[in-house]
């Protein structure tokens, strides 16, 4: 597919002169979609305050969301409905296998054979047109590395989470080699996903996988802790992300936390009118998007499908988790939050009103999934800020030859 840049025609002449006299250039690339989006924001927005260029490349009607925070969009890619499409039927295919054999499969078959080839060639082009010193890639945007090898700058992988697990990278690195090899360049190991350093937004206590020996690994605080006032009542906060689309969870969520006493805030995201679900419990509101930064200084329990950003936030927090996955990295991320002590979960063959009204008991009244939460929290806070690695990999960059 093609994509207007947006750019003047000058803009490559923006990199010329010497990098030790002008701003750094800084290309960021993401799957489009808001929980691969938004992890990159606090060191985009550090880059930008230390007076470097930054741009974003995606599919193109993630522009706007782009620009709402301040920078460029170039389009390069597909966008989430048309990947949802051609995932369809691979989704249905990768549900019929054990739970810890499904995320290899869908990584591979999702970002590996899908999305990252069909923003190649894009993704290419747009980096020829704006001329960065730096690519910067979440983990699931495979093309970005290889751009970065093509124009012989460094490349530094951010994660979203925790790391991709190497079952999943060992099985989806040989696929994206066609994309190398269609470029006309050797591939590297691990898709490149590990050429240079190594954005690490996982705390130690979630027991995330680490990168290959030799690879540098910048730590980075994933949340800002926000210190709000809670009422005496408390506030169960029940998100399921902005992709997972199971409005009957939503319902049985509500119904089961219809006789709890505390308040009950449920955000569905863009994919669901609130009025889908039907009649809403006395202590329950139910809007499509609340920032989770008002939300979580008030809350006292998130009930989450187990994304990354959702389980990171609660915890960054100190809220203890009820999670209750339904794909993707969710698995991983419920049963990392479950060994650390501050999470109950409840896998989809074990999710019943029932079952949610005892976790919700226990997770309230039981103080200790608190305290494991606020381990956790301590650890994210002692965590190097955004601008901190911002500063770290500039001088990098600056001191190449």
């Amino acid at each position: 597919m093609g994509g207007a840049c947006c750019l003047p025609c000058n803009a490559g002449a923006q990199s010329s002169g010497s990098i030790y006299d002008r701003a750094v250039r800084v290309l960021f690339t993401c799957v489009a979609a808001e929980g691969h989006f938004a992890p990159l924001l606090p060191l985009a927005r550090a880059f930008r305050d230390r007076g470097d260029a930054v741009a974003f490349a995606t599919g193109p009607s993630f522009g706007r969301r782009i620009e709402s925070h301040g920078f460029t969009p170039l389009p390069a890619g597909i966008d989430q409905p048309e990947l949802e499409a051609r995932f369809t039927q691979a989704r249905a295919e990768i549900k019929t296998l054990p739970v810890p054999e499904r995320r290899p499969h869908a990584f591979t078959r999702r970002f590996a054979q899908l999305d990252s080839p069909a923003r190649a060639d894009e993704l290419r082009a747009r980096a020829g047109e704006w001329q960065p010193d730096l690519i910067v890639h979440e983990s699931a945007e495979l093309a970005g590395p290889l751009v970065a090898a093509a124009r012989g700058i460094p490349s530094v992988h951010h994660s979203f989470g925790r790391m991709i697990p190497r079952s999943a990278i060992d099985r989806g690195a040989p696929v994206a080699a066609a994309m190398w090899e269609r470029a006309g360049l050797e591939p590297e190991p691990f898709a490149g996903m590990f050429r240079g350093q190594y954005v690490d937004l996982a705390p130690s206590s979630l027991g995330s996988e680490q990168p290959p020996d030799g690879t540098p690994v910048l730590p980075l605080r994933p949340a800002e802790r926000a210190y709000g006032q809670k009422t005496d009542r408390p506030l169960v906060y029940v998100t399921l992300g902005t992709i997972f689309t199971g409005a009957s969870v939503f319902r049985l969520l509500l119904s089961a936390l219809a006789d709890v006493d505390a308040d009950v805030l449920v955000t569905t995201g863009s994919q669901h009118d609130p009025a889908e679900l039907g009649p809403v419990p006395v202590n329950a509101t139910v809007e499509r998007y609340v920032p989770q930064a008002e939300v979580l200084p008030r809350a006292a329990l998130v009930v989450t499908h187990g994304g990354s950003g959702s389980m990171l936030g609660a915890l960054a927090h100190g809220l203890p988790l009820l999670v209750v996955p339904q794909q993707a990295d969710q698995f991983d991320n419920a049963a990392a939050a479950a060994r650390a002590g501050a999470a109950l979960v409840l896998m989809p063959d074990a999710l019943a009103e029932a079952a949610v009204q005892d976790a919700t008991a226990v997770l309230l009244a039981d103080g200790s999934h608190r305290r494991a939460a606020q381990v956790v929290a301590d650890e994210i806070a002692a965590m190097p800020s955004a601008d901190e690695v911002a500063e770290r990999i500039e001088r990098g960059i600056r001191a190449r030859p």
